[in-house]
């Protein structure tokens, strides 16, 4: 039970410790995909071998894309109301997000994290919380959790009460993801 523990709130410590402590992204990046790619290793739950089709190529881009639409949008429709475009930069140069650093980290943003967080919260934890609760029940945790290190991310970047909004949109999206993705795994046997 520890261990697990252990792995539920590891991902958030480094969260915390590297942007509210250290704050530093670069020292954040480090701890936490550091930290997920020891354990999913560990576990020999890293695939490097990936089946790209046509079809997931295709998907994958059109929802990249959409959802880039979608942050870029209401980033214009809402700066000023929701965040204000100069607090946010202070807080990102705060980090250290700033310079030739951004592009190293745009691109691990965009290539690594999605990887690295599916496997670690959606195939190696919910399968460990799956064996002791429904799909359901065990897609709250998971979404519970991640969500959790997304506070510490959306509460300096935004204005109240659209920073505790953004966490209830990251726990509502990664809950329905989950649930939808579970059910699939389930039917295909793949879970």
């Amino acid at each position: 039970m520890i261990k697990f523990l252990f792995l539920l709130f590891m991902p958030i410590i480094f969260v915390f410790f590297g942007l509210w402590l250290i704050q530093n992204v670069l020292v954040t990046f480090v701890c936490f995909y550091g930290w997920m790619f020891m354990i999913l290793y560990a576990n020999n739950k890293i695939n490097l071998k990936v089946a790209l089709t046509k079809k997931s190529l295709y998907v994958g881009t059109l929802s990249g894309v959409l959802c880039a639409a979608v942050i870029i949008g209401s980033s214009l429709l809402f700066s000023g109301k929701i965040f204000h475009v100069e607090d946010m930069q202070a807080v990102l140069q705060i980090w250290g997000f700033s310079g030739w650093k951004v592009i190293i980290l745009a691109v691990i943003l965009i290539f690594i994290n999605p990887y690295l967080e599916e496997m670690y919260w959606r195939v190696y934890i919910q399968n460990k919380v799956k064996k002791h609760l429904s799909l359901p029940a065990s897609t709250i945790v998971t979404s519970s959790f991640y969500t959790l290190y997304h506070l510490f991310i959306v509460l300096p970047a935004f204005a109240f009460p659209f920073n505790w909004i953004s966490a209830a949109g990251v726990f509502f999206s990664r809950y329905n993801v989950g649930v939808y993705k579970g059910a699939i795994r389930c039917r295909s046997g793949n879970y």
